[in-house]
């Protein structure tokens, strides 16, 4: 990692992308300017002149050819593609009076987006409940069943962790509507 750079990991949930934005600002205004984010909240910061930069995430998940008309819809907007984290697009553009700040002009565009993130947290919650459901009360004399129920077990807390994602989507969803 080159001097000029530094990496941080830091931890937010799908529901919590306007801390995220609002965490990143404030690391430009420090003179850290997010250039590449990886999986599991790892943030690569270079250093540079103290900026007011606005950071905006989208959840998009598309073929490659509809990601760049897409990346070109926002760079015509005047906001800079820094990357993409999952299915998460991060942008940045420096503010200037009279700019508009915002991706999402309506508020049902904030619930579109979370509601894109759904369907990926659904089918992973249904494969998890089959997995630790399908023979965790099964006696098995071989050795190695003790490994196979455990990994059930674990199974089960992570789907547990989607359970609770969920739910927490959704409701910001229905705070989203009552606005």
């Amino acid at each position: 990692m080159a001097e000029n750079t530094i990496r941080k990991i830091k931890w937010f949930w799908p529901w919590q992308d306007e801390q995220e934005e609002a965490w990143l600002r404030s690391m430009s205004q420090k003179g850290w300017h997010l250039c590449s984010v990886g999986l599991a909240g790892i943030y690569r910061f270079r250093a540079g002149e103290q900026m007011d930069y606005v950071y905006r995430l989208d959840y998009q998940t598309f073929p490659k050819k509809d990601k760049q008309e897409y990346q070109q819809l926002f760079r015509d907007a005047g906001w800079e593609y820094i990357g993409e984290m999952s299915a998460w697009q991060y942008f940045r553009k420096e503010v200037k009076e009279e700019e508009p700040l915002e991706i999402f002009t309506d508020v049902e565009s904030k619930i579109a987006k979370y509601k894109r993130i759904l369907p990926f947290l659904w089918l992973f919650w249904i494969i998890l409940i089959v997995v630790p459901v399908k023979g965790i009360s099964i006696d098995n004399p071989y050795p190695w069943w003790g490994a196979i129920q455990a990994i059930q077990v674990f199974a089960l807390l992570i789907w547990l962790f989607f359970t609770y994602v969920i739910i927490r989507l959704t409701l910001r969803i229905r705070q989203l509507k009552k606005l």
